[in-house]
């Protein structure tokens, strides 16, 4: 009988609320670096300053979406690289030679909307990335050298220890080391509107080179911190991101 009642009652602890139940993605898991933060999860200082300079030649820079430096030139670059213009220039010069003006002049007249849809859709992706950008997050609080500073999202590294408080953005990929009572929008990813929650990864994994870690201890670049503050330890920055390979 009290064996039955203490088996009950083992389930029910083991039960989570349905509310959280609903905030946890089913299957979702992710490679855990362990050749990059093995043994870092449980150190509460951040990185020191000589580590950091060998980290981003290491592994880089934490540039999300890349920028463009002049659009006009960019644009100009995309349009020489259609074949069809091309294919249609060298039937045009070709006509000229034959003496055929009139075939010529209409195709190069025809080359008009194929450069005016290659403005559009260029246009149209210029928009996208503006509002891809906008939802990331322009600097980031880290503990660098035993002390909290305030840096460009950018000059993020692997392995810093991120601090992300309650509306803020997560500057980049990385498994949750602190904070209670965590609730992230992840809408940007997901497309759904229901928070998720988000718990701490408590123990480094040790199966293998890249252990898989369930999706609910990790905070994700381009996702907003909607309740606690959080301290994450970064393991991906840029393209290597889930909001960089959109």
């Amino acid at each position: 009988m009290i064996e039955g009642i203490a088996s009950i009652v083992s389930d029910v602890q083991l039960e989570p609320p349905a509310t959280l139940k609903r905030s946890r993605p089913s299957g979702q898991r992710h490679a855990f670096p362990l050749d990059r933060l093995r043994g870092m999860l449980s150190v509460p200082h951040g990185l020191e300053a000589s580590e950091v300079g060998e980290r981003r030649q290491r592994y880089g820079t934490n540039d999300i979406i890349e920028t463009v430096g002049n659009p006009v030139a960019e644009l100009a670059r995309d349009t020489a690289r259609d074949p069809m213009i091309w294919f249609l220039v060298g039937t045009a010069i070709l006509y000229f030679a034959l003496g055929q003006s009139a075939e010529a002049a209409t195709l190069l007249v025809s080359i008009v909307p194929l450069v005016g849809m290659d403005v559009y859709l260029h246009r149209r992706t210029q928009q996208s990335t503006s509002a891809l950008r906008g939802r990331l997050a322009s600097t980031a609080r880290l503990v660098r050298d035993g002390a909290e500073v305030t840096v460009p999202a950018t000059e993020i590294v692997v392995g810093d220890l991120a601090l992300v408080a309650t509306g803020e953005p997560f500057p980049a990929d990385g498994v949750i080391v602190g904070g209670t009572e965590l609730q992230v929008d992840e809408s940007s990813l997901s497309g759904e509107a229901f928070p998720v929650g988000k718990y701490v990864l408590e123990a480094e994994p040790i199966r293998g080179p890249a252990p898989l870690v369930d999706h609910v201890y990790w905070g994700f670049a381009g996702t907003r911190l909607l309740t606690g503050r959080a301290r994450v330890r970064i393991a991906a920055i840029g393209s290597e991101t889930l909001y960089g390979a959109i």
